[in-house]
């Protein structure tokens, strides 16, 4: 590895203080800067920094380093503009589940052909990250009352019922009828379905639960994937019942779906970002909800 580069990672490392924000600055990701960092290290054979929680803390050696090298790298950042400087870098920095990411924003944003990293999490991970400033943008479920947060109405996920064909083929499935089965026969008949879950407190399943028998589920047999698209995988492959979002299942899928005898609700999405990007986010807004609603 050139030690120029090395010397130039180390040097926007030592100003910053923060991989992240170092990657920033030179285009690289986290693990290639601390690469670069360690390869620095083991070519001087002496350690620069002293790592906390949150920061990097420079040893003495690091200090005589940065005195040596700053001057020459300041020159040549005037004489070629290498280096941008922070503000003018912006590279779309956005948290989402992931499901919801692959299907809806990351076919568009791929074709844009912008910068961007992406981090997959939990909405309490993604707004921790967001107030951290280690992303800008977060895809989220959940209406945020925090302050210093601002959030707009994305996007409306439906989710339905969902079969195995070997369930929907099956001679006692109660949706062959042209009648609608009675809701007791129906709660019945669920419960002894095997479910493909999302997780151990059957959180989907639950709001499903609520809307079509104004009760908690009592299931017998279910297996946990927390992953929908896992899910959709195991309805395909397997033989077992779910609850999934529509834009999962496209025109021709080969899960059985039915939003006729059973009720599916909606789940709203938001797009949050801190007030301080207010018009970053009103940016992002406009061409977000125009790729997940057009």
């Amino acid at each position: 590895m050139n030690p120029i580069e090395l010397y130039q990672s180390f040097y926007c490392i030592y100003r910053e203080r923060n991989l992240t924000k170092a990657g920033k600055i030179l285009g690289l990701s986290q693990p290639a800067l601390s690469l670069h960092l360690q390869s620095l290290e083991r070519h001087r054979k002496e350690v620069l920094f002293r790592r906390t929680s949150r920061d990097l803390i420079p040893t003495d050696a690091a200090k005589r380093l940065y005195v040596q090298i700053a001057g020459p790298i300041e020159e040549l950042e005037r004489m070629e503009g290498q280096l941008k400087p922070k503000e003018n870098i912006r590279r779309l920095r956005i948290g989402s589940a992931k499901e919801i990411f692959l299907e809806k924003i990351l076919p568009k944003l791929s074709a844009s052909g912008d910068s961007f990293h992406v981090q997959y999490g939990h909405p309490p991970e993604l707004l921790d990250a967001l107030i951290k400033k280690e992303i800008d943008l977060v895809i989220t479920n959940q209406k945020l009352n925090v302050p210093g947060i601002l959030l707009e109405e994305l996007y409306k996920e439906k989710f339905v019922f969902v079969a195995s064909k070997s369930i929907s083929s099956d001679a006692n499935f109660p949706f062959h009828g042209q009648i609608k089965p009675k809701l007791d026969f129906l709660k019945t008949w669920m419960e002894n379905q095997h479910w493909f879950v999302y997780s151990e407190d059957f959180a989907i399943v639950r709001r499903f639960w609520k809307v079509n028998f104004d009760s908690r589920p009592k299931l017998k047999e279910y297996s946990v994937l927390p992953n929908l698209h896992d899910i959709r995988t195991a309805l395909e492959f397997g033989s077992g019942v779910s609850v999934l979002p529509k834009y999962l299942l496209g025109t021709k899928s080969p899960v059985y779906s039915n939003e006729k005898d059973c009720l599916g609700f909606e789940n709203q999405l938001y797009l949050v970002s801190r007030e301080e990007d207010v018009d970053f986010l009103e940016e992002k807004f406009r061409t977000f909800h125009h790729w997940m609603n057009g």
